[in-house]
């Protein structure tokens, strides 16, 4: 990963030098912040917003990032959240931002991958060695697709407390069933600890089972209860009808 980082002309000096300013400059908001930081080529600002929306069933105290631009833009936004006594801050990032280091030092709560399908080079770095960075971090709880193929990738990375996967593969410990999807919206059905039940949601778009999956188990593994679960992802209304970002 270093080589392709050099050949990139990527800074992680700089840029870990820079993070270490942002986090003084702006009194260092993570460390009061349980962070969920979500990445994937398909489907992680949806996931992100699910999982806004399943927290503020139990406590509205959440603030969501969408794609930072830089670690100033970061830390920028999550002091913002900070300063209203927010407990959670969703965010959810793209590879060229993980390849610049975006949360070198920050604690991180949940890391969250929705998916890694055919995306290609990014400067030099491959989306898989750059996502790998986040979960280098070795946040508390690990979020992984089981389903993708470089599954096998990250879970080599431990995290802190506990890693959890979904997918329809059996060996998931959230599985899911895809449901229908219609001009309005998309259905599955999800099993966790033997507990099944459906799920539903507006967003129309072929892969959306599955980031209602990955937001189901990233609410499972933060102690959520899956009837916060059902309603949180039902109340999510996408702008657009149909969203893979």
């Amino acid at each position: 990963m270093a080589d392709k980082q050099k050949k990139s002309g990527l800074k992680p000096k700089l840029q870990k030098a820079k993070a270490k300013f942002f986090k003084t400059y702006y009194s260092n908001p993570a460390k009061d912040l349980k962070i969920i930081a979500i990445t994937g080529t398909n489907g992680r600002d949806v996931t992100a917003h699910f999982v806004q929306e399943i927290i503020k069933q139990r406590d509205n105290r959440v603030g969501l990032i969408v794609d930072p631009q830089s670690t100033s833009d970061l830390y920028k936004q999550l002091f913002k959240i900070w300063k209203t006594g927010t407990d959670y801050a969703v965010v959810s990032t793209d590879s060229h931002a993980l390849a610049n280091h975006l949360f070198y030092g920050m604690p991180i709560h949940a890391a969250v991958i929705t998916d890694d399908i055919n995306e290609s080079t990014i400067t030099g770095v491959e989306s898989e060695d750059a996502k790998a960075i986040l979960f280098n971090t070795k946040p508390d709880f690990s979020i992984l697709n089981r389903d993708d193929a470089n599954y096998r990738i990250f879970v080599e990375y431990p995290s802190k407390t506990a890693t959890f996967s979904y997918g329809r593969d059996r060996a998931a410990d959230l599985k899911v069933t895809p449901g229908k999807v219609y001009k309005q919206g998309t259905e599955a059905t999800l099993t966790y600890n033997s507990e099944r039940f459906d799920v539903a949601t507006y967003v129309t778009d072929e892969n959306a089972y599955l980031y209602m999956a990955a937001a189901a188990t990233t609410a499972f593994a933060l102690g959520f209860r899956s009837d916060a679960i059902v309603d949180g992802i039902a109340n999510y209304e996408p702008k657009e009808t149909k969203t893979t970002k």
